[in-house]
């Protein structure tokens, strides 16, 4: 197909050509037998296409709905997937998650205090003494450490 109905090729199909381009589009395909064949065809599928083209107003029959219904309901669900279908299994197993989560809180706080950190050492507590310690102090305190 040529340049000038390629560019001009839809407004001719609409009838939306102006008159001055309009016979220029007509003397081409005068002239051009393969693109008055191609012109040809896409009017063609124009109308084809104009054909299909359905209002609102048609709703499908009744029997059709009825039908693909009655399919849907035939067809079997997966075991797996109608368990997530169920909403009360779903709140089950929210609840259960969260009984489950409330259970181990419990035992971490009861368990806590089994995990307090040991007492510091003598020798900490006089390493972390910022003042100048009497070497009697620490003999005393060394003296009188009972592990």
């Amino acid at each position: 197909m040529h340049a000038v109905i390629i560019h001009d090729l839809e407004e001719y199909l609409s009838g939306s050509l102006p008159p001055s381009a309009r016979e220029r589009f007509q003397a081409h395909l005068k002239t051009c037998g393969a693109c008055r064949v191609e012109v040809d065809e896409m009017r063609q599928a124009t109308g084809l296409l104009a054909t299909l083209k359905v209002d609102g107003s048609v709703d499908p029959p009744a029997s059709f709905v009825a039908r693909v219904m009655q399919d849907v309901a035939g067809r079997p669900t997966p075991f797996f997937w109608s368990l997530f279908g169920d909403f009360a299994f779903g709140r089950r197993v929210v609840f259960a998650s969260l009984m489950t989560l409330a259970v181990l809180g419990t035992v971490l706080v009861s368990r806590e205090e089994a995990y307090q950190p040991a007492p510091p050492t003598p020798e900490a507590v006089m390493a972390a003494d910022t003042g100048s310690p009497n070497a009697d102090q620490m003999l005393v305190t060394l003296a009188n450490y009972e592990p």
